[in-house]
């Protein structure tokens, strides 16, 4: 009851005069007006300053009413920022044990300004137990800090020279972390940046992978193994090396790293998993990639974001390896779950992109012509180099349904768009296999549509193809079907559909 009696001392006297926070509960004639502005974004009644404005006051957004307004909105919303929940599966496990710390130790500040130490320290004490337990040294120090201060002002000499001691030791294994910490984000923007700086900056990545490596068997901080695990899966991805990918995630994957155990309190599981189960996609283990997502998909919510991101790799798996059934059942789970709507627009195309495809290489033809595929078939896509491989994905897509219909001339106009992303893109932003895949369109389009002419000028393309099937995580593309799958429907569309030369 002493500490309550504290407390209420303490908000009574310090808190604000108005409500610092939205009550989100449905509008009524009671509402604040920042409440009904809060309902109206988030019901998308309102997408512009001046539809806000005009609807709220009956005025233009310039108008000040409405500029105080979003003003105190914002400052609301931010003022939530303290309350946000983390709990949920969707999120990481640690981001709660972070957020615990954070909000500890900043009622414990806020507490230290009033001069009340006693609840101070409890506080400070919790979180200094969080941040041991799963290794957040920044917390640690910020714990510490505010202890030598309560030490001090309770007269508590030996603790105090115990927690200096400490504070001491702690900065030195912090100020490692930072070096670290620094060293890979440098490393991670240059060889990320552009094509050209990857080029220049893959050796400097092994080098600090090496540095990482020198400084974790000094520490054994789980900070520093999350950077040289980040960094090594990142080098591992761009020089396509997935075989030693699937083996360190295995070794992780038992809570151990060189054989030094691992904080299992910031271990992702679900983060493991799902790079596991890209490594085995992009290595073509596709019966060893099925049979691992099937084993581990019921530990993900459904309709979560990570739930969607391996139902996508589960679909490129059942799709390269010709489980057309199992594929069918993958697109039924995403359309038909009400999540589906709340994705973002970038992913709702996405998986619209990858039913068009299994719908084209599960039929051999374009037998669904509806709203769903009349823009994306009928229209070439607006260049953008963010959706590169996209765009190119439906260029290719087109392309097929183009010579479903025996139309040269609009597969001319697709080989020349890809033509121009051959010249100023494909040779930096796509790998290989895509550069054929072109070269492979073009001698369709260049022998209009001649069966045996094709045939014969594509037998070598055909063979470098196979060849190359591992692809480094370095380009932009999207090989939805693996492209001699593609090859095989062009010749089949070629001889079955009666297309002939034009």
């Amino acid at each position: 009851m002493e500490d309550l009696q504290r407390l209420v001392r303490i908000i009574s006297k310090r808190k604000q005069r108005q409500y610092p926070l939205l009550e989100l509960k449905s509008i009524n004639e009671n509402s604040s007006k920042e409440n009904i502005f809060f309902r109206y974004i988030k019901k998308g009644i309102v997408n512009s300053d001046d539809e806000a404005s005009k609807l709220i006051y009956g005025a233009k957004s310039d108008d000040d009413r409405f500029r105080m307004l979003k003003s105190r909105l914002k400052q609301k919303l931010l003022n939530h920022m303290f309350f946000l929940d983390f709990t949920d599966n969707n999120q990481k496990a640690s981001n709660q044990f972070e957020q615990e710390c954070i909000q500890q130790l900043h009622q414990a500040k806020m507490l230290l300004f009033t001069g009340e130490y006693r609840i101070a320290k409890s506080l400070v004490l919790k979180a200094l137990t969080t941040a041991e337990r799963c290794e957040f040294t920044k917390y640690i120090i910020n714990c510490l800090e505010d202890l030598v201060r309560i030490y001090s002002e309770n007269c508590q000499p030996h603790l105090f020279d115990d927690v200096v001691a400490r504070l001491k030791e702690t900065r030195e294994i912090y100020k490692t972390e930072e070096e670290a910490r620094e060293h890979f984000y440098y490393i991670k923007m240059m060889v990320i940046k552009s094509v050209n700086s990857r080029k220049k900056n893959l050796e400097n990545a092994a080098e600090s992978i090496i540095k990482l490596e020198k400084l974790y068997s000094q520490t054994k901080s789980y900070n520093i193994f999350e950077y040289l695990f980040q960094l090594t899966l990142l080098h591992k991805e761009l020089t396509g090396d997935y075989q030693g990918i699937i083996t360190l995630l295995k070794e992780v994957e038992r809570k151990k790293f060189k054989g030094n155990p691992l904080n299992e309190n910031r271990l992702e599981s679900s983060q493991i998993i799902l790079s596991m189960a890209f490594a085995y996609f992009k290595a073509w283990d596709f019966e060893k990639g099925i049979a691992f997502i099937e084993k581990n998909i019921d530990l993900f919510e459904e309709a979560s974001g990570e739930w969607y991101s391996l139902q996508e790799t589960y679909f490129l798996l059942a799709i390269f390896s010709k489980k057309y059934k199992t594929a069918n059942k993958i697109i039924d789970s995403v359309f038909e779950n009400k999540a589906f709507e709340k994705l973002y627009n970038d992913e709702k195309d996405k998986w619209k992109l990858f039913n068009a495809y299994f719908n084209l290489i599960h039929s051999g033809k374009f037998f669904i012509r509806n709203a769903n595929y009349a823009t994306m078939l009928g229209k070439i896509p607006i260049y953008d180099k963010d959706k590169e491989g996209f765009n190119a994905a439906i260029i290719i897509l087109q392309f097929m349904y183009f010579l479903e219909q025996g139309q040269l001339d609009e597969l001319t106009k697709r080989r020349n768009e890809l033509k121009g992303f051959m010249a100023n893109h494909f040779k930096e932003n796509f790998s290989y296999r895509s550069r054929t895949i072109y070269k492979l369109l073009n001698i369709v389009v260049e022998n209009k549509l001649d069966l045996k002419k094709i045939q014969f000028k594509s037998r070598y393309l055909i063979k470098k193809l196979n060849e190359n099937q591992i692809v480094g995580n370095a380009y932009t593309e999207m090989e939805i079907v693996p492209y001699e799958h593609l090859w095989d429907l062009i010749i089949n569309l070629l001889r079955y559909n009666g297309v002939r030369s034009f």
